[in-house]
């Protein structure tokens, strides 16, 4: 996340932070690029948060936290293909993610086109600037 916020700070833009000081304990604070850390009761409570305050997503290669985040993107556009809501654009950069992709496709009946999958960095910002819902 350190590596993100940067990027966005270094281009000018704020920071947001939703951090679980309960839950990370060893931390002190949110990294020193976060502008205003916003603070969250729980796990579920961080994903939600981070959910309701996002245009779009960008799932950069990660772990486990960053698959979790990815996947709840996916199912608010699952959900909201089905049901008329708004979808959240999100754009996952690597193969691992097609990987995976390509996994819930196939094996959960996910929708293929609930996320995109590119190369790089530059190409899932090109694409999530492109998407309709992004001002």
């Amino acid at each position: 996340m350190e590596a993100a916020s940067k990027g966005a700070a270094m281009a000018g833009g704020a920071v947001i932070g939703i951090t679980v000081p309960t839950l990370f304990t060893t931390r002190s604070a949110a990294n020193p690029y976060v502008t205003r850390e916003l603070h969250a009761s729980s796990l579920v409570d961080r994903l939600g948060m981070l959910m309701a305050a996002s245009n779009g997503a960008i799932a950069l290669p990660g772990s486990i936290g960053t698959a979790t985040e990815l996947a709840v993107a996916w199912n608010i556009n699952h959900v909201a293909r089905r049901n008329g809501g708004d979808r959240l654009p999100t754009v996952a950069v690597g193969a691992e993610w097609g990987e995976l992709a390509t996994l819930l496709v196939e094996r959960v009946g996910a929708f293929p086109g609930d996320i995109e999958v590119v190369a790089d960095a530059d190409s899932a910002v090109d694409w999530l600037l492109a998407q309709p819902e992004i001002r």
